[in-house]
């Protein structure tokens, strides 16, 4: 009865976190997981593939594909050698997917589409490395996608409207950021952009993120079909890429950022 009693009083044990733990997950691409290559460095044939799973990367691995994570379905695929991302063996940068050097960037194996009037949620872990030109985080096409304009502005552009977010503090080259953009409020439509970094003194001042810019509103369509480019060979990314979540009809809240940015800084690979 002792045993019965003090269950009862307890109750269960909480679930601990994940990114599944919120609703509407459309994508969750994890760090240092489901990561396969099908190339080495130099562009032979890998039979069987390499795989982050498998701890047999190689330093400068082509990534063929970034699988899905959870329940998730929806990979990150590439099939041409020349565009096919790199795998880092450097401590700091291991476990990411790496565009640098020529166009590096991957196409989702199906589209998100966020219909106007709709919530969502994009978070992406990633550290630029060069900001010669503009870096698209995702994309479709030059009229819908999300970048870093330079190092300090954070553009959305979605169905041709153009929102820029502008910080007046720059994005390092050395440092790791965790980015989320939040569209709420249904026809309303007010995004906003929450950063935060994992090195003391760098936009960490905020638990449930500091805000990149000013909030807009903008309730058009977005359809996501690239990751690390703004289309095929356009505006992309340099720099690596850890992690990338996707909620589609869900803007999550305060308290769901900070779970979000601690469960991405506290993941153990």
């Amino acid at each position: 009865m002792l045993g019965l009693a003090n269950s009862l009083a307890g109750g269960a044990a909480p679930k601990e976190f994940t990114p599944e733990s919120i609703s509407n997950i459309a994508l969750w691409l994890k760090v240092n997981t489901n990561i396969t290559a099908d190339e080495n460095s130099g562009g032979s044939g890998l039979d069987p593939e390499n795989t982050s799973n498998g701890g047999n990367m190689d330093d400068g691995d082509r990534i063929n594909a970034w699988n899905a994570a959870g329940s998730t379905s929806i990979n990150a695929v590439q099939t041409t050698t020349g565009d096919k991302p790199r795998w880092e063996t450097d401590a700091a940068d291991l476990g990411g997917v790496k565009s640098a050097g020529g166009n590096k960037y991957m196409n989702l194996s199906a589209d998100i589409t966020f219909d106007a009037d709709t919530d969502f949620t994009i978070v992406m872990r990633f550290r630029p490395i060069d900001f010669g030109g503009v870096r698209a985080l995702v994309g479709k096409d030059d009229a819908e996608f999300i970048r870093l304009q330079d190092a300090d502005t954070i553009r959305v552009k979605t169905d041709s409207t153009t929102s820029d977010f502008d910080s007046g503090t720059a994005l390092e080259t050395d440092k790791y950021i965790t980015v989320i953009v939040v569209r709420s409020d249904g026809s309303t439509g007010n995004i906003n952009v929450f950063v935060r970094g994992e090195d003391s003194g760098y936009f960490d001042g905020t638990a449930a993120g500091t805000a990149f810019g000013d909030e807009v509103q903008d309730t058009e369509e977005i359809v996501v079909s690239n990751l690390m480019s703004q289309a095929d060979d356009s505006a992309d990314f340099k720099g690596i890429v850890k992690d990338v979540i996707i909620y589609d009809g869900t803007a999550v809240t305060s308290g769901q950022r900070e779970k979000l940015f601690d469960y991405i800084e506290g993941q153990d690979y």
